[in-house]
Parts: C-alpha cells; sequence; structure tokens
C-alpha cells in the first residue's frame, strides 16, 4: 500500500493529468488578498517568498504538492532543512529527476538557496510535497506551512490552494 501511495504521489507531483491542470498553469485565475495570503510576502530583510500555491486534492487522494520561488538578498546560502504543516501528516521537500528515460522523485533533506540567488519549487524540480493529507484541499483555500532553517531560525509561508479544472 505505500508504495501505492509514493507512486501515487510521484505521479500527481510529476504530470499534469489528462482531466485535470491548475487554474495558474493557464495564468487565468489570479490570486486573491483573502485570509492574508499575498502573491509577494517579505519574510525578513533577506528573504522573499513569490506566488506560494499548493495544488486542490484529487478527489480521493491524500497527496498534494506546492511551489513557490523562494529569494535570498542575502550574502549567505540559506539552507532549509525542513517543511511542517498541520494539513498533512508529511511536508517533505522532493526533487523529481530523470532515471532510466523515467521521471522519478526522491525526498531531499536540505534545499539552499545560494547568496543573491533564488530557488524555484516547481512540479518538474524541487517542491513541497503533502503526505496524508488530513482533508481536501479546496480552491482559495489558504495553508500555513512552517519551513526550518539549518541556523534553528523558521518562518511561516501562506500557500493559496489553486482550483482544480477540466480540459
Amino acid at each position: 500500500m505505500k508504495k501505492n501511495s509514493l507512486w501515487l504521489a510521484l505521479l500527481l507531483s510529476c504530470f499534469q493529468s489528462a482531466a485535470f491542470v491548475t487554474d495558474m498553469d493557464h495564468g487565468d485565475h489570479q490570486p486573491s488578498t483573502q485570509h492574508g495570503y499575498s502573491n509577494i510576502q517579505k519574510i525578513n530583510a533577506e528573504l522573499t517568498i513569490e506566488n506560494a500555491t499548493a495544488k486542490a486534492t484529487i478527489p480521493g487522494t491524500k497527496v498534494s504538492s506546492g511551489y513557490m520561488k523562494i529569494i535570498n538578498k542575502s550574502d549567505k546560502a540559506i539552507t532549509l532543512t525542513g517543511a511542517t504543516s498541520v494539513i498533512a501528516k508529511h511536508t517533505e521537500f522532493h526533487r523529481m529527476f530523470m532515471r532510466d528515460s523515467q521521471m522519478a522523485m526522491r525526498k531531499v533533506d536540505a534545499l539552499e538557496i545560494p547568496a543573491k540567488d533564488s530557488v524555484t519549487l516547481a512540479s518538474n524540480g524541487y517542491h513541497l510535497m503533502f503526505m496524508g493529507v488530513k482533508s481536501a484541499l479546496k480552491a482559495d483555500q489558504v495553508i500555513t506551512v512552517s519551513m526550518q532553517q539549518a541556523n534553528g531560525e523558521q518562518f511561516d509561508v501562506q500557500l493559496l490552494v489553486m482550483p482544480l479544472k477540466k480540459h
């Protein structure tokens, strides 16, 4: 059963379903500022988060993924060592990659944002993986993810859940 759940998580994070895509993929959904959500979240003078979103869950599934751009304006690299959220049993950083001509996904223990640079979490690369989602994620819901840094500090990011849309 665990193997099947991981396989489903891989498929959901990698590929847009033939039946569903998020409105974000087509650029026709403008995230609102409801529930305190903002497209640009200034964490501090050095760290900014842009366009933090999560996928609504497909009925019957208990996995989802999260995306954002993390911008480091400091002179030092910032290393993220973990993420947690009350919406899921497990929240992890994952990375998509090609193995033997097939897409594969693996947990990442740390994610480094280089000095004066950024890292984008997207469906075809690094991303957040929500496993064991406790209740369905619905469009326009705002969820909070706490990110832990290697230096012991942590910060919260709000992600706007993007709707599923039939093709």
